[in-house]
């Protein structure tokens, strides 16, 4: 509370007391519309028929990395990699 404005515990007129709705007593009281259950309910749908697909994941070109880890011929390039992270943190400006 800052020079008598803001919420206190009270006061003889009652500035600064909680009512009901600050409290959040109203919240509970809401109760959603049909339509904002059908929206959530087409969101759930198109979220599980999403997931169901599986990450978009190029099969070969794990398994030719894994392949090449395996086999040793792997190469990191340490410099190619901080230049990919900083362009893919700080944009292309550089």
């Amino acid at each position: 509370m800052i020079n008598g404005i803001g919420l206190s515990t009270g006061g003889s007129l009652g500035i600064g007391a909680q009512t009901g709705t600050q409290r959040g007593e109203g919240a509970s009281k809401i109760k959603p519309s049909t339509a904002a259950l059908e929206d959530r309910g087409a969101v759930s749908t198109t979220v599980s028929q999403i997931s169901a697909l599986g990450a978009p994941v190029d099969v070969d070109r794990v398994t030719a990395l894994r392949n090449a880890i395996k086999g040793g011929s792997y190469r990191l390039d340490p410099q190619a990699i901080a230049g990919k992270m900083i362009t893919a943190d700080m944009g292309a400006s550089l």
